[in-house]
């Protein structure tokens, strides 16, 4: 039998990462429509097998946005339509590439990560990254759909994101910051530490030369809380090492953990951020601590439903003027709570830990550090608003998608389903 070519498998991975957070894409429903209707076609080519297990997911979703616009009188049937295009495109992405999707995944953000090094090491030259954004981004990556997004459109080549924020004051000047084809700096660092923890459970070891890319780019990206997640994949790494004698976990620990303290305390983006975010936490909602501060204060009005993706449901009047002060949430979190309700929001995080869990044994990875991939994945959340876009909803089918191949007979070459 002639094995199938794997190039749409790749295209559907991509356009998943893509509607999640590529600049040139995420802002954009129409592009969401054109990735379902290519996983659509693909799906019926190869007469893809759909279960009907994962629907319960769509039907549980759709069946609360209907409750919401009934109990808040605001129903708007194109946001009930992108959300269920979106649940949609993970469906059958998750059915037409099988568990081979975090193959692919961690793929794509290795290839992401090498090709936005050398662009992030031009953009030190102010003349040539005007150049790329004046006569390169500007002219031909327009986006041709516009944008729905509240914060602009900013200069990309699709590959790799100029933003004009991605910079970092330090005592000895201005450090450009690697978006690599993300909306920003953060956002790229939440999808290589998450591509991190998969190639670590895919190659079962830290040192490997993919990892060693994902890290320096990584790096790159002069993320607070893209550190912080990447502290927790290391301290998780070292403890459930089965490798590592209790001795040497015990050393390790005592070395890296007052040298990331050191770093911590003394380095102005990490100490300084978390400072700040922390003492604004009940005055405004435009840090983490204060989005999980008014988010929680919220819930008690909706705690069983939640409000829903409309803003005007929960901020009246200063969602129709648009008040980024006042509606901006940026805690990934518990805006997912305050916009589903406790019930879905525990459902959610119980199913994306199930995932991790089953992953690690389909892998036959240590079980223990699916636990860190999943620790890691709050981390990454707390800080940005993650936890509805594409490529997360799809990782809650493949949990589905893991029970149920688990229960088949294991394939003769298990690697060909990593």
């Amino acid at each position: 039998m002639q094995p199938k070519s794997e190039w749409p498998d790749y295209l559907l991975a991509y356009g998943l990462i893509a509607v999640s957070g590529i600049e040139y894409f995420y802002g954009s429903p129409e592009f969401m429509l054109i990735f379902l209707l290519v996983a659509v076609a693909v799906a019926v080519y190869r007469r893809t097998p759909l279960t009907a297990a994962p629907l319960g997911i769509i039907a549980t979703v759709f069946l609360v946005e209907l409750l919401q616009a009934s109990l808040f009188n605001n129903f708007v049937p194109m946001s009930l339509i992108t959300i269920l295009v979106r649940l949609s495109l993970a469906y059958l992405v998750v059915h037409v590439c099988g568990i081979r999707l975090i193959h692919y995944y961690t793929q794509l953000l290795y290839w992401f990560a090498i090709i936005s090094l050398p662009i992030y090491g031009l953009t030190f030259f102010p003349a040539v990254e005007q150049f790329l954004i004046q006569n390169v981004a500007k002219p031909f990556f327009s986006s041709p759909f516009g944008t729905l997004e509240p914060y602009g459109f900013n200069p990309n080549m699709i590959l790799y994101t100029f933003n004009p924020l991605a910079e970092e004051k330090l005592s000895f000047g201005v450090l450009k910051r690697n978006s690599g084809p993300f909306w920003e700096p953060g956002a790229f660092g939440v999808f290589l530490n998450l591509a991190l923890t998969f190639s670590i459970m895919q190659d079962k070891r830290l040192a490997t030369r993919r990892n060693g890319v994902l890290l320096l780019t990584l790096l790159t990206t002069i993320s607070t809380a893209g550190y912080l997640t990447l502290f927790v994949i290391a301290m998780g790494y070292i403890l459930t090492s089965p490798a590592l004698k209790p001795a040497v976990k015990g050393t390790v620990l005592l070395i890296l953990f007052p040298l990331f303290l050191t770093l911590y305390t003394q380095t102005q983006f990490l100490s300084g951020k978390v400072k700040q975010n922390v003492s604004m936490s009940t005055e405004d909602s435009s840090s983490r601590f204060g989005s999980a501060f008014f988010d929680l204060m919220d819930i008690s009005r909706s705690p069983l439903i939640g409000f829903g993706r409309l803003a005007e449901n929960r901020f009246g009047q200063a969602a129709r003027s648009g008040d980024l002060k006042v509606i901006h949430r940026n805690n990934g979190i518990t805006y997912l709570m305050v916009t589903y309700g406790l019930p879905l929001f525990l459902a959610y995080f119980t199913l994306l830990f199930l995932f991790f869990k089953r992953y690690t044994r389909w892998v036959e990875y240590r079980s223990s550090f699916g636990l860190v991939a999943f620790l890691s994945l709050l981390s990454s959340g707390f800080s940005q608003g993650i936890f509805d876009r594409a490529f997360l909803l799809a990782l809650l089918f493949l949990a589905i998608r893991l029970r149920q191949a688990s229960q088949q007979p294991a394939p003769r070459v298990r690697t060909e389903w990593v």
